[in-house]
């Protein structure tokens, strides 16, 4: 699993948030350039913040349907725009809202197993 947003400490969470789930090895990026370049076969789902400097999570998801199409792809943010999520939903990928306290995470999570099962 790849976690991409630009708040180190908050990908630092996510990370160590659902590296508890068993069989899951998570890679954490900052830089959605530098997570793009560590996407290969061996990424089973992708986690992206929407709301970064370079690239948007949108941006990121286009670039990881170009090479991975069927790759799960869990757009995380406190973005609470419809076009947002709905412009993530026409490109297949889940939008999972950050929450107050543990429920964005415990959503995240939901989705993640779910798509990890499917």
């Amino acid at each position: 699993m790849l976690v991409v947003d630009d708040n180190p400490e908050l990908t630092a969470l996510v990370g160590a948030y659902l590296g508890r789930l068993d069989d899951v090895s998570v890679l954490t990026e900052t830089d959605p350039q530098a997570a793009l370049a560590q996407l290969d076969e061996t990424v089973d789902c992708v986690v992206c913040d929407y709301e970064m400097p370079e690239m948007d999570g949108v941006d990121v998801l286009e670039a990881v349907r170009e090479r991975y199409p069927d790759l799960p792809f869990i757009l995380f943010t406190v973005a609470n725009e419809y076009a947002v999520a709905e412009r993530a939903r026409e490109r297949g990928a889940e939008f999972v809202r950050k929450g107050p306290a543990a429920d964005g995470f415990e959503q995240l999570t939901e989705t993640v197993e779910r798509k990890l099962g499917d």
